[in-house]
């Protein structure tokens, strides 16, 4: 079982065995609640744009969901969310589809997760051990796998990363591959993944500093400067639009999805429910804080041996300190939200510290102390466990037992004890193979618990759409619709025969290829919001219908005009009988069914993103008008100037050549452009730039360098010959830090 080759394979073969457990109770687990309303459409839309050659940075007719620098993980600018954009084209079931992406996440994280154990010391038989284990664990496979996507993409490359980067640094290897890695994740533009990378890059120039050596410093720092520079080009715009959205800034705490030291110290037990503050209940019912059934083994561990070992293994104890304050945060601080989500960067540090621990710190003896102290920590955990969720008890009770027989056979074996039920010959015949005989046998446990654990919850806690799974079902709504469409409600019972016939929630609209605003967004315009009460998947209240035809003060047009919507559809399970059975003039009913009613204007009108209303006095004629902005002529205007409104949201990044942004939006929700009275008869370019875009052109800049040069410097380290300056400092690049001694 010492086979480079054997322990990777069984990585491969438990993680997809056990990945797979959850579909035999539920086939659709891994396409739920934001995989559902967000990630597929997304990804859908995603491959839109590059089959279509689409590099736009905006979506006007989107409104409040089409800023995708500002929403992050939107991934417009991520090479891996470009593969998996056009693999949705090509899908024929989204259900297929997200469950096989999700499978192929699962085995990159679990793969890392092995290679970054081996490049931290650990012995291939735990290193295999906590590569199984980490992609199983709780919150991945109860969260961000069947729902949370971008979470789970982003996380899958954080091990990965890391061991290149360690490599790169540490061992003067190839700096290509942790460069395109570090793009890899932060260019899904999950926030918290990200910030972990940062701190794993930033643990590792503290380990580089530790060992004294000039060129692995700055590697280290380049290496940095490289992942930085491309957060710079995914975040920057995020953090500059940031203030004009209405998400949460400040610090509080609501206990929304907080995690308390209770919750922590049960996560070695893997059924039964945390005691945190889920969205609908006051359990999630689901054990999201679950890492391993075998931390108890840290009791096998001599904490003495243990210390001296992570001296020069800094950056574990630094991301487990970051990630464990991280868990513990209130529910918002500032933009972060929802403190469990770094869970899986918290299981990720502890179960590299128990592979490193059972490699290299366990004692000559093992006492049987420590197995009463492993036993206690497993009854410990099981009393916690019991005391949040008493509704377990019995198949707590069944593991509890099953886990405590392991931990014994573990005593025993690593002990090089006999095993009663194999005679006492079994420990001659188990001399030499202990480690690789319980790691084994481990794996196959942290395997088989998912069973238990999914007939207790066999179910993401998270909410079930019900939509359908093939493709072509998103493709036969609003057939009757023109123009830019919006939609009013949203599906009032989700489990009824045929709730998504007619309509569709979130993203899924994307699929349709309509141009449908009830998109998914994380970022809110408050202003937008309040008037149309959009919740984050697009859903919105049943007011909506009747507001959309009133007539806004400043411009005295209505909410329809202003949007440049030419079609309605109305949710009857949602909206009031009295507001969708009234047809404004100038529409007419189109479709009208029972569950919906679909409004169209009888002469439909330009989408959104160009002008739609000028001040008294003005006339302007367009020239020119897509996604990035519109040019216009200014064929009237009065001796005090003017002022014209855009159907877009004033966003940050707005430029006008010939005139000024509005100071204050038009009608609350509008872009304004003021004109000057000199401008008469010229043209006036509104144009879209990512906010920050100077220092984004710098950052792409030193990438670039970074990823051209450093290779080049390689290249010229081989030379033999010469003894220039460039030449030595070339040389020094392909030179290796000492190695720590085990």
């Amino acid at each position: 079982m010492q086979s480079k080759i054997v322990w990777p394979i069984l990585v491969v073969v438990a993680v997809l065995a056990g990945a797979s457990i959850p579909l035999l109770f539920d086939p659709g687990f891994y396409y739920v609640d934001d995989s559902q309303s967000g990630a597929f459409g997304q990804w859908y839309e995603i491959g839109r744009r590059v089959l279509d050659l689409d590099w736009s940075l905006i979506n006007p007719r989107v409104w409040q969901s089409g800023n995708y620098l500002a929403e992050g993980a939107w991934g417009i600018l991520s090479p891996v969310l470009w593969v998996v954009g056009i693999g949705a084209h090509l899908a024929g079931s989204a259900l297929i589809f997200s469950t096989v992406i999700k499978m192929l996440c699962l085995l990159l994280g679990g793969l890392g997760v092995y290679a970054l154990a081996r490049n931290f010391g650990a012995l291939r038989p735990w290193a295999a051990l906590v590569a199984v284990a980490a992609p199983l664990a709780g919150f991945t496979l109860y969260m961000d796998a069947p729902s949370w996507a971008n979470g789970l993409m982003a996380w899958s490359f954080l091990p990965l990363t890391w061991v290149l980067a360690r490599r790169a640094v540490l061992q003067a290897k190839s700096p290509t591959l942790p460069i395109l890695s570090g793009i890899a994740l932060v260019g899904i533009g999950y926030a918290h993944a990200t910030i972990f990378l940062a701190l794993t890059l930033g643990a590792l120039i503290v380990e580089a500093f530790l060992t004294r050596h000039r060129p692995s410093i700055v590697r280290a720092f380049v290496l940095a400067f490289a992942a930085g520079s491309f957060a710079v080009i995914v975040h920057l715009p995020g953090l500059l639009t940031a203030p004009v959205t209405g998400r949460t800034s400040g610090v509080g705490n609501t206990d929304l999805l907080t995690v308390n030291l209770s919750g922590l110290f049960a996560s070695g037990t893997p059924v039964g429910t945390p005691g945190i503050l889920f969205f609908n209940a006051q359990f999630p019912y689901a054990p999201l804080l679950y890492i391993a059934w075998f931390l108890p083994l840290l009791a096998f561990v001599d904490l003495t041996r243990l210390r001296h070992l992570l001296r020069s293994r800094l950056s574990i104890v630094i991301v487990l300190t970051a990630a464990l304050v991280g868990v513990l945060l209130p529910s918002d601080f500032g933009p972060l939200r929802f403190p469990v989500r770094m869970m899986p960067y918290l299981t990720l540090a502890v179960l590299l510290l128990v592979a490193v621990a059972l490699s290299h710190a366990r004692p000559a003896v093992l006492s049987r102390n420590r197995f009463l102290v492993a036993g206690g920590l497993v009854l410990l955990g099981a009393g916690l466990t019991f005391s949040a969720g008493p509704q377990y008890v019995k198949v707590l009770a069944a593991v509890t037992v099953v886990i405590l027989a392991a931990v014994w056979v573990a005593y025993r074996v690593l002990g090089d004890r006999p095993l009663p039920v194999l005679g006492s010959e079994s420990a001659g015949r188990l001399a030499g193979r202990g480690v690789p005989v319980v790691a084994g046998a481990a794996i196959a446990l942290t395997v088989l618990l998912l069973v238990p654990q999914h007939i207790s919850s066999p179910t993401s806690p998270l909410p079930d759409y019900g939509v359908p799974n093939d493709v072509s079902d998103y493709q036969q709504q609003l057939e009757n619709a023109e123009g830019d469409v919006i939609i009013a409600g949203g599906v009032g019972d989700l489990g009824a025969p045929g709730a998504w016939d007619e309509t569709l929630v979130g993203n899924l609209w994307y699929v349709t290829e309509e141009d449908v605003q009830n998109a998914y967004s994380a970022v809110y315009y408050t202003p937008y919001n309040s008037l149309t009460c959009m919740q984050y998947n697009g859903s919105t209240c049943g007011a909506l219908y009747s507001r959309l035809f009133t007539t806004m003060p400043e411009t005295g047009k209505t909410v329809a005009d202003l949007m440049g919507v030419s079609s309605v559809q109305a949710v009857k399970a949602v909206v009031p009988k009295k507001d969708w059975s009234v047809v404004p003039e100038g529409w007419h009913v189109a479709e009208d069914t029972a569950k919906t009613r679909l409004i169209v204007r009888d002469e439909p009108v330009a989408g959104a993103g160009s002008v739609v209303w000028a001040s008294d006095g003005t006339q302007v004629t367009v020239l020119k008008e897509d996604a990035m902005g519109v040019s216009f002529r200014v064929d009237e205007i009065g001796a005090d100037g003017g002022q014209v409104a855009l159907s877009r949201i004033p966003w940050p990044g707005y430029q006008v050549d010939g005139g000024t942004v509005s100071a204050e939006p038009v009608d609350t929700f509008l872009l304004g452009v003021d004109l000057d009275a000199d401008q008469l008869g010229k043209t006036v370019t509104v144009s879209f730039y990512a906010p920050g875009y100077p220092a984004q052109l710098a950052a792409a800049a030193l990438l670039l360098l970074i990823l051209l040069g450093w290779p080049i410097l390689r290249l010229v380290g081989r030379r033999r010959d010469g003894d220039g300056r460039i030449v030595r400092v070339a040389r020094a690049s392909r030179v290796p830090a000492p190695e720590v001694a085990v």
